[in-house]
């Protein structure tokens, strides 16, 4: 074993095979599985985060999922602050820190790394989101787009926290989002960042059709309609997020059933995008098409 305690990253897009290539590893390594997924923070959000069920949870438990409530912001900077501490008890507890997740952008921040944001201004984020509750979201978005492209080309347009981060941060600070994107360099010797991506053809496509129509049958509907009733309201930062967002139109009935699962499958198809371009940000990455191959990687690198 490595002299300093080895840290595995498993990265990539949605439906990739990143969470069964987690679980085979927590059961054959002495590991603590860490979630990096923006969505699976969120309590409640079980079925459209495709959380592994409580009762794996059990067997397999991950730092880092529920632990805000789904009215909640939850930053980058947050997301470095409970991920160190989640590192501080990998290696008090002597186990190998499994990272596990499809959100890039926390990825990008911890593997490369960003210059410090500022810190929110609520008179200037209350200023921004009475903007969009005027003009809508769309406009704000163009708005971004035209300001700071490159920081919109890694946003998906119905992520209106993070829409509404961008532009806040270009208010406060004079200067686009993306200038703050540094490359520190900040790889070790003990981390060993892996992506798997299966491609974007047909057998990607008809396996996320697949999932999306499971999610349904298993209630997902359900999980956003009750979400909605617990805190009363249908404009909660979760209901961003690709898949909850849709599910909420439907019940609003700004989307049919019958187009559902074209909408959230064109959802995910956007996400899997926006997670490719950031994964190209993220150097010294090893990728892999099949998940067996990259545990074969992973446990011949911690065998020396």
């Amino acid at each position: 074993m490595k002299t300093l305690s080895p840290i595995i990253c498993i990265l990539g897009p949605t439906n990739s095979g990143k969470t069964d290539l987690s679980l085979q590893l927590f059961d054959e390594i002495p590991s603590k599985l860490i979630s990096v997924d923006s969505v699976q923070i969120y309590k409640y959000a079980d079925i459209g985060s495709n959380k592994i069920s409580k009762k794996l949870q059990k067997k397999y438990p991950h730092e880092l999922i529920d632990i805000i409530e789904p009215n909640e912001i939850y930053s980058v900077g947050e997301f470095l602050k409970d991920l160190r501490l989640s590192l501080e008890k990998s290696t008090q507890s002597n186990k190998i820190p499994i990272l596990v997740g499809g959100s890039m952008m926390y990825f990008f921040s911890y593997l490369v790394g960003f210059d410090d944001l500022p810190k929110s201004d609520p008179d200037t984020r209350t200023k921004i989101l009475e903007a969009i509750d005027r003009r809508g979201k769309e406009d704000a978005y163009k708005k971004l787009k035209a300001k700071d492209p490159e920081a919109a080309k890694n946003i998906h347009p119905n992520d209106t926290q993070r829409i509404v981060r961008a532009l806040e941060v270009m208010e406060i600070s004079k200067k686009t989002m993306s200038s703050f994107f540094k490359r520190k360099k900040r790889f070790t010797p003990n981390v060993f960042p892996i992506v798997i991506d299966k491609g974007k053809g047909l057998s990607f496509d008809n396996e996320l059709k697949v999932r999306i129509e499971k999610m349904l049958k298993e209630g997902f509907i359900d999980e956003v309609h009750e979400i909605a009733k617990i805190y009363k309201s249908n404009k909660l930062p979760l209901f961003n997020s690709a898949g909850y967002k849709e599910v909420s139109m439907h019940i609003d009935k700004i989307i049919k059933k019958d187009v559902l699962i074209e909408k959230i499958f064109f959802a995910h198809k956007k996400l899997s995008k926006h997670q490719r371009t950031w994964i190209k940000k993220i150097p010294n990455l090893k990728a892999f098409q099949s998940a067996d191959t990259a545990k074969n990687e992973i446990l011949e690198y911690l065998s020396y």
